[in-house]
């Protein structure tokens, strides 16, 4: 049964058979979900630098392309976020990787609307930063302008359209770009990252706490954590739970560990999995009802288009995705039923992941 075999493949990473129209194959994009949907912008396939736009659905696996006027140049290596509306996310600097430049303009993106408006600009053009909205606030933390790295703060107020290098107190963080950050409550979390490769024996955290803007650095007991750069992070809301994967050493060798820090434990585990995504770097993880999105990225020598889920939690199959099994169960003989609009997509993706794949085994 089709319930069965869905609650059974949860802790485990499975490569989802997609359709539609996906992008290619490339890493230092970035991805965001905003109302259940997985927006996907930019990145690099080794050449050409992208400026495209396209959107994943998570229920039906359907990859679609988003054609909107204006908007940010090509780049990758920039950061990414949702906001600062319910219907929004945010880009923010970058780089375009052929000439080796970076850029200070922020943009955010409409989804519902699907237009581009341009926020703010940076006092510094930089790459490898990340970003967080805080309230009206955009937070924007370190990167590097390709000759230095840097540990600045930016808050930029949306009300004002103003931006200001933010003084804090406590131990800042050392210099630092492809890290990851983000926010709960009050504090504002930043993961990882490095003066290109990882400085640190173990991975590196550290709290802001917005409203003293005091630095302090989170101390694990017993740390199995393994530090790296240009790897992928989420929380799980949940369970204030942090799923890591991927980046890349200070060998520089792209890595497939997986692991997860548990926030009210101070506490790091590894994460043991029968299939697992490749080795890689520069690609995205998204945490959305549960699961795990993972896509995109390369591993130093091949670019990757594929996209992996692992559930964190069994959930049971919805009332749609049963009655698509059901309608492709029904004899071709018999009478069928009229299908919706809505449904249609949902049952071709159905009918497309019931195929055997040998690309969705795992070697």
């Amino acid at each position: 049964m089709y319930s069965k075999s869905l609650l059974n493949r949860h802790r485990e990473w499975v490569l989802l058979n997609t359709f539609g129209d996906p992008p290619c194959a490339r890493s230092g994009h970035a991805a965001v979900v905003v109302r259940g949907k997985i927006y996907v912008f930019g990145g690099c396939d080794g050449v050409v630098v992208y400026n495209d736009l396209h959107w994943f659905d998570t229920a039906t696996h359907e990859w679609s392309a988003i054609h909107s006027e204006g908007g940010p140049t090509p780049r990758a290596a920039f950061g990414m976020c949702a906001g600062p509306g319910e219907d929004d996310f945010t880009i923010a600097c970058g780089s375009d990787t052929q000439y080796m430049s970076a850029f200070s303009d922020i943009w955010s993106f409409n989804t519902r609307r699907r237009t581009w408006t341009k926020l703010f600009e940076s006092p510094k053009a930089l790459y490898g930063v990340s970003i967080c909205w805080y309230g009206r606030m955009l937070l924007m933390y370190a990167g590097t302008t390709g000759l230095e790295y840097c540990n600045h703060l930016y808050a930029f107020d949306s009300l004002t359209s103003s931006v200001v290098k933010v003084s804090t107190t406590g131990v800042c963080p050392s210099r630092r770009y492809k890290h990851e950050s983000f926010i709960l409550d009050d504090d504002m979390y930043v993961f990882g990252g490095g003066c290109f490769a990882p400085t640190e024996g173990c991975m590196f955290i550290s709290r802001l706490n917005l409203r003293s803007l005091e630095w302090k650095q989170v101390q694990v007991q017993n740390d199995t954590s393994i530090p790296r750069t240009a790897f992928s992070c989420c929380m799980d809301p949940e369970t204030l739970k942090v799923w890591v994967f991927g980046g890349f050493d200070a060998d520089n060798t792209r890595l497939q560990a997986f692991q997860c820090y548990d926030m009210q434990l101070r506490k790091w585990e590894n994460v043991a999995s029968v299939c697992s995504p490749p080795s890689r770097a520069f690609h995205s993880m998204i945490y959305s009802q549960g699961s795990l999105f993972l896509m995109l990225g390369a591993n130093g020598k091949r670019k990757f288009n594929d996209v992996w889920q692992y559930r964190i939690r069994s959930t049971p199959p919805s009332l749609q995705m049963l009655a698509a099994h059901a309608f492709l169960r029904l004899p071709h003989s018999a009478c069928r039923p009229a299908i919706p609009d809505e449904m249609q997509s949902l049952i071709e993706s159905v009918r497309l992941t019931r195929k055997p794949s040998i690309s969705s085994a795992c070697t």
